[in-house]
């Protein structure tokens, strides 16, 4: 037993013997289970047979590890605990363990399943906080590189640090119900990555985070302007030429038939004013009864450009540019054609588009959209951010993004697929950075759009599939796993796991994370504010923890109605 800090078989923390064996649970006499009150050994609690409790099941190469999920009475011996009870016998408790692990002895590392099944008569103790603390962070990583994530719920000054690898390498998932402490553990995070000196971009749903106010914190908001000269915020931009088309008509709604024909059409006309201005006049393409050819062949030998986000356009012209392409598409396909004069029922058609364009563009809720000339961009601001070795976070406000026409959606999708493209091209190879997502179910699992135009968000769903190979991994935090897609549940490789009341959130998280069988979901409902249960693929057992109190809280906290009323 030299691998192991402390001895598993403390006579001291005896607390009973298998009587009874199961593939995965025992049955297990607690002589002590029905004194009322717990007792301490050197200076750890020893709970004697509670619900919940971890216990060690005595081996020759191996320890057993388990958690006690139920504790009975015989029947016969149900009366004894009465205090009506006249007979002198004392009660015998019995209770079952689930199997987790084994311990290696030499190691004092996890193994993967129990590879020899307890034995009737084996002696069985109360896990010791420090031999749980082992089996959990068996590894190479120095304690000053591990994330110090939380505390055990009985043993308070005895700390549970992960590494970075195993907590956020595989991406993490932080559920729970409103008050479980899910902002409380994603604060706690983002002050770890900032000592770890590691990278993590934060998208702040609601403004919880701006206390996070630590040297290499960065603060940027996307939405609303400067209020005085004073104002310290840094508002941004992205810039609309950085949005895709399917972005563009979810924002502007054009109707079929008629408007997203000629929309797309336009789209395309005003990048190849920019890219070959040659062509152009004031900035547009004019068609009625001009030559095809140039233009057409321009189509072609700009065709990556005009198919991919990022090629400039002048949007303020796309009302002039949809009304030249209300024309007859005379001489197509024939290289000296003309495009023919101009179709007034096609023009009338799209006059409703031009109102609604005109009125987008001059929403001030879309300015950091639609406006962008005055403002720093985001993806500038983002590519400085990954190149200065000073930065630690990039907090990415979207407080004052509005949810006009599903303009903060898209835009956030916008950004995701933006950081995915970069992680393609290897620029976080060097860097690993993390993706944090707060309210996550607002972005993911979605479909914006009316019914004639339509695009589904799932930028952060492919980053979650595909971008731990790229080194850019992300972390989940929602109230709602029930709206989280299962196939980006199902690639977390850590669960943190707070309340859950929710049947059928507990359920989906069963699914999607194979180690936290209904023995250990059915404690969910009964966790306390920052408790959680952390389960994944490199834990080796669910375990139960209270996470650490962030240095700088989020400010999340309710309305004080017995302050404010009256």
């Amino acid at each position: 037993m030299s691998g192991l800090v402390v001895s598993p078989f403390d006579g001291q923390r005896y607390i009973g013997s298998v009587c009874s064996v199961r593939p995965a649970t025992v049955e297990i006499n607690l002589p002590l289970a029905s004194f009322p009150n717990g007792t301490h050994v050197a200076g750890y609690l020893l709970q004697r047979g509670q619900v919940g409790e971890f216990v060690v099941i005595e081996g020759e190469e191996h320890a057993v590890l388990g958690r006690l999920i139920e504790t009975r009475l015989p029947e016969r011996e149900r009366l004894t605990v009465e205090p009506t009870y006249e007979g002198d016998g004392r009660p015998n408790p019995v209770g079952i363990v689930q199997l987790l692990t084994a311990i290696d002895l030499t190691n004092g590392f996890a193994l993967r399943g129990v590879p020899l099944a307890p034995r009737i008569g084996q002696h069985v103790f109360s896990a010791h906080p420090l031999v749980i603390k082992q089996v959990v962070e068996s590894g190479r990583t120095p304690e000053d590189r591990r994330i110090r994530l939380a505390s055990f719920p009985h043993a308070r000054d005895t700390m549970v640090s992960l590494s970075p690898s195993h907590l956020l390498g595989r991406h993490c998932a932080i559920l729970g119900a409103t008050g479980g402490g899910k902002s409380w553990t994603l604060a706690l995070l983002v002050e770890e990555v900032v000592r770890l000196r590691g990278k993590a971009i934060l998208f702040d749903a609601t403004g919880e985070f701006n206390t996070q106010d630590a040297p290499g914190v960065t603060h940027v908001y996307l939405g609303g302007r400067r209020t005085a000269a004073a104002d310290p915020r840094r508002f941004l931009s992205f810039p609309y030429w950085q949005l895709t088309e399917s972005d563009l008509f979810v924002l502007l709604r054009p109707s079929p038939g008629v408007q997203a024909p000629k929309l797309k059409e336009a789209l395309r006309s005003l990048k190849v004013a920019h890219l070959v201005p040659a062509l152009a006049h004031d900035g547009r393409i004019q068609k009625s009864g001009q030559p095809r050819q140039p233009f057409e062949a321009a189509c072609v030998r700009h065709a990556l450009e005009l198919n991919r986000p990022g090629t400039y356009f002048d949007i303020s012209l796309l009302s002039d540019q949809i009304w030249e392409e209300c024309v007859y598409p005379n001489g197509f396909g024939n290289a000296a054609g003309n495009w023919g004069a101009a179709t007034q029922n096609e023009q009338s058609a799209c006059v409703t588009l031009l109102s609604r364009i005109e009125s987008e563009l001059a929403s001030p809720n879309l300015e950091c959209l639609f406006a962008p000339a005055g403002l720093e961009s985001l993806p500038n601001v983002i590519n400085e951010f990954l190149a200065d070795v000073n930065q630690r976070v990039l907090r990415i406000s979207l407080e004052f993004l509005s949810f006009e026409h599903n303009a903060r959606e898209v835009v956030a999708n916008a950004v995701g697929r933006y950081l995915l493209a970069l992680a393609r091209e290897g620029h976080f190879l060097q860097m690993p950075t993390v993706l944090m997502l707060d309210e996550a179910h607002q972005f993911l699992d979605k479909s914006v759009g009316d019914e004639f135009s339509r695009t589904d968000l799932d930028a952060f769903g492919l980053i979650a599939k595909e971008g731990r190979k790229y080194s850019l991994t992300c972390v989940l935090s929602t109230q709602r796993p029930r709206d989280i897609p299962e196939d980006v549940l199902s690639q977390m490789g850590m669960f943190i796991v707070h309340r859950l009341i929710n049947e059928r959130d507990r359920t989906v998280v069963e699914k999607a994370c194979g180690d936290l069988d209904a023995s250990a979901a059915s404690f969910l409902p009964t966790l306390g504010q920052g408790e959680a249960m952390v389960v994944g693929v490199s834990s080796p057992m669910p375990l139960p923890v209270s996470i650490c109190r962030p240095r700088r809280p989020p400010s999340s906290q309710s309305a004080n109605y017995e302050a404010l009323w009256g």
